[in-house]
C-alpha cells in the first residue's frame, strides 16, 4: 500500500498546484500542468486496480476508460483558455462529449458490480432522465443560456445524474463498502463541479474566481474514483 499512498501524494499535490496557478493569461502553462495533474490520477487508478486485481476485469478496465475520457475531456475543455475564435461551443460540445463517454463507462462498470441489479438501473435512469427535465426548466430562473450546447449539455447531465444515482444504489447494495462509499462521494463531487462549471460556461459575467472550486472539486471527484478501485 505504501506505492499507493506515494501516488496518492502525488496526485494530491499536483493537482492542487494546478488549481492554485491555473490563469487565463498563461494558457499553455495551464494546460500543461492541467494534463500532468490529470495523467497523475489516472496513474494512481491504474496501480489501484492492479494492486486490487481487477486491472483485467470488465469492471476495472471500464473505470479506467471513464478516467481516460476524462482526461480527454480535460484536454479538450482546456482549449477554452486559448480563446480560438468561434469556436466555444465546438470546444464544449467536444469536452461534453469526452465526459459523457466517462459517465457512459462508469455507468456499465457499476451495472457489473451489482449483478445487472434491474430496479436499481432502472431507479438510477429515472433520477437522471427527471434531473435533465429540471435542468433544462431552470435555465431562465438560473439565468442559464446553453445555447448551441444544449443537448450535449442535457445528454451528459443525464449521464452524471444517472451515474450519482447507481453510485448511491450501488453503495446500498454492497452494504456500504469502503470502495462504493468513496465512488458515491467521488460523483456528488462530480456533480457538484459540474454546477459550479454551468455558471462559468453559460452565465454572463461570471466571476473567474468560479474555476477555484470547479477544478477542486472535479480533482477531488476523480482521486476519489481512482483510490476507490484499490479496495474492490
Amino acid at each position: 500500500m505504501t506505492t499507493f499512498y506515494i501516488l496518492l501524494a502525488v496526485a494530491i499535490t499536483l493537482s492542487c498546484f494546478f488549481v492554485l496557478i491555473q490563469h487565463p493569461k498563461k494558457p499553455l502553462i495551464s494546460f500543461i500542468f492541467k494534463g500532468i495533474a490529470s495523467v497523475s490520477v489516472i496513474l494512481l487508478g491504474i496501480y489501484s486496480a492492479q494492486f486490487a486485481g481487477i486491472i483485467d476485469s470488465v469492471t476495472g478496465m471500464l473505470f479506467l476508460t471513464g478516467l481516460g475520457f476524462c482526461i480527454l475531456g480535460d484536454v479538450a475543455l482546456a482549449l477554452l483558455e486559448f480563446k480560438i475564435k468561434n469556436a466555444k461551443y465546438n470546444i464544449i460540445n467536444a469536452g461534453e462529449t469526452f465526459f459523457f463517454l466517462a459517465q457512459l463507462s462508469f455507468i456499465v462498470a457499476m451495472c457489473f458490480m451489482i449483478g445487472g441489479n434491474g430496479l436499481a438501473i432502472s431507479i438510477s435512469c429515472l433520477v437522471g432522465i427527471l434531473f435533465v427535465g429540471i435542468i433544462y426548466l431552470m435555465q431562465k430562473p438560473l439565468k442559464l443560456n446553453y445555447a448551441q450546447s444544449t443537448a450535449s449539455t442535457l445528454i451528459y447531465s443525464f449521464g452524471l445524474i444517472t451515474a450519482l444515482a447507481l453510485s448511491v444504489s450501488n453503495m446500498i447494495i454492497t452494504g456500504f463498502s469502503l470502495s462504493s462509499i468513496l465512488l458515491a462521494v467521488g460523483f456528488v463531487f462530480f456533480f457538484i463541479s459540474d454546477l459550479i462549471l454551468s455558471s462559468i460556461y453559460f452565465k454572463e459575467n461570471s466571476s473567474r474566481m468560479l474555476y477555484y472550486p470547479n477544478l477542486a472539486t472535479y480533482y477531488v471527484a476523480i482521486i476519489l474514483i481512482a483510490s476507490s478501485l484499490i479496495f474492490f
